[in-house]
């Protein structure tokens, strides 16, 4: 399986509308390959605005109270409605922001597979793994239906998602089963040694049944989701330059730089583990690109004209704001310079991996505080 990339799913600044989605690619320490090729499975962390929340609500209620959909957006638009009642670009803001969900459960339940597999053998027959170091059931997680249910609701509706839309419809089955076989799981969790762990059997051997073909379905599905995301952050950040709003592109383009060298980083196949196998000749041009936005963005904060039009103030947006994200790649270079391994690569670091990721999570939530809302 291809490792899935962990970029900036959704930064978006949707003037005038009250739907937006965020997610960010976080990989937790190194997936451990148990019998399955667990290489690509990483965690998706959401960083959630005001707009998020919305949307979900939106997304929620969408059959029995259309009204509050978006917050009713829609209603101070013009054109034609659709059957939810929104205009063709809140639907179509409402649409992906269902679909970076359904990517965040998703890369969740890839979670609970790579858990799974640290314990249980990947044989068709239930047994623990002669190495496992925890119990059944250890981090496994339960789910509800909120994320297939939405989607259920859009896929075959206006915008058409020309890739996304037949490859949800054909994945939900056996993405609703194998939610449901990790709830049993879940529950199990404290039973499992009775009757010879004869649920634990049930529960294995229907997760067998169905985890090749979901699988298979749910990388595509972060592919694509991920090519459609890249192409809504490029067009997103050339309006902004058009529009001579620097503050908000300056933002942007950092946390687009960041998830470019993560890409990289993952596309190289490294994580804390191997860091210091890391081919550091494409972050180089990357990071000093970095450099340039920072100090592009710093200038740009210090004007009081630039502030004025983009109804912003200093205390919103501040010079050296991105100290942080930088210093955290800066160590991170240092750290693969140096040629020392972690001595515990699953703890966070400063100069690792993990380190960045909570670093820019934290960057992506404040810009949905300052420019989303």
């Amino acid at each position: 399986m291809k490792r899935k990339k962990a970029g900036v799913l959704a930064v978006l600044c949707a003037a005038g509308m009250t739907v937006s989605g965020c997610g960010i690619g976080a990989q937790v320490g190194g997936a451990v390959d148990r019998g399955l090729d667990m290489e690509g499975y990483s965690r998706e962390e959401s960083s959630r605005s005001q707009e998020d929340t919305q949307s979900e609500q939106s997304a929620d209620s969408a059959v029995t109270d259309i009204n509050n959909t978006a917050g009713g957006a829609a209603s101070g638009q013009g054109g034609e409605l659709n059957e939810l009642g929104l205009d063709a670009e809140t639907m179509d803001l409402l649409k992906y922001n269902i679909y970076v969900e359904l990517n965040n459960t998703i890369v969740e339940i890839l979670d609970d597979i790579n858990n799974y597999f640290l314990v249980v053998d990947t044989a068709e027959d239930f047994r623990f793994r002669e190495d496992a170091e925890y119990s059944y059931g250890y981090r496994i997680r339960g789910f509800n239906m909120d994320a297939v249910e939405d989607a259920e609701l859009v896929y075959n509706m206006e915008p058409a998602y020309e890739t996304l839309d037949g490859l949800v419809a054909d994945m939900l089955p056996s993405m609703r089963e194998i939610m449901e076989t990790f709830d049993a799981i879940d529950d199990s969790e404290y039973t499992y040694e009775e009757n010879q762990y004869q649920q634990p059997r049930e529960n294995h051997a229907r997760l067998m049944a169905c985890l090749d073909e979901f699988t298979a379905y749910a990388y595509e599905y972060l592919d694509q989701i991920d090519v459609i995301a890249d192409e809504r952050n490029a067009a997103q950040e050339a309006k902004m330059l058009e529009e001579g709003r620097l503050i908000i592109y300056y933002y942007s383009h950092m946390l687009t730089l960041s998830s470019e060298i993560l890409d990289e980083i993952q596309d190289q196949g490294i994580d804390d583990y191997n860091l210091t196998e890391l081919d550091l000749t494409p972050i180089y041009p990357l990071y000093e690109e970095m450099l340039e936005t920072e100090a592009a963005y710093d200038e740009a904060v210090s004007d009081n004209n630039q502030l004025m039009m983009e109804s912003l103030s200093s205390r919103q947006v501040y010079a050296d704001d991105w100290n942080g994200l930088v210093q955290a790649f800066e160590w991170m270079i240092k750290q693969v310079e140096s040629g020392v391994p972690y001595e515990d690569p699953s703890r966070e670091y400063l100069g690792g991996l993990q380190h960045i990721y909570v670093v820019l999570s934290g960057k992506v939530e404040s810009y949905n505080g300052i420019f989303a809302e």
